[in-house]
């Protein structure tokens, strides 16, 4: 996700009526799948249930993005600007399930350390 920001934000001579639509299409793909990481993480879904959900659930802002990502990579002359949006669309899944998997463990670092010092969990 941050890899994006970096790669968009460094366009150059692209109309910022481009960068504006994908920092837009940025912000609604990554709140949809934090909201579906949350969700799943409530729900206790495993991590291949998470990984069908947040494709299904954020498909629509995925589109955007990618959309959004390709014309700017094509502004910038990039040879398939298309494959190389879906490849960082295809990247910020994996971050998200990598990380998903890494939430019982991050959930028990926070609980250990708020039985340590307390009054910073507050």
């Amino acid at each position: 996700m941050i890899a994006l920001a970096i790669l968009l934000a460094a366009a150059a001579d692209v109309p910022q009526s481009l960068l504006n639509a994908a920092d837009d299409a940025g912000l609604a793909h990554t709140q949809c799948m934090f909201a579906t990481m949350r969700a799943a993480n409530q729900a206790h879904l495993s991590a291949s249930d998470f990984e069908s959900r947040v494709r299904s659930e954020c498909s629509a802002q995925a589109q955007r993005l990618t959309n959004a990502s390709a014309r700017i990579f094509r502004a910038r002359g990039d040879s398939n600007p298309t494959a190389k949006a879906e490849r960082m669309i295809e990247d910020s899944y994996r971050t998200a399930v990598d990380d998903y998997r890494q939430l019982p463990e991050k959930e028990k670092l926070v609980r250990d350390f708020c039985k340590a010092d307390p009054k910073d969990c507050n």
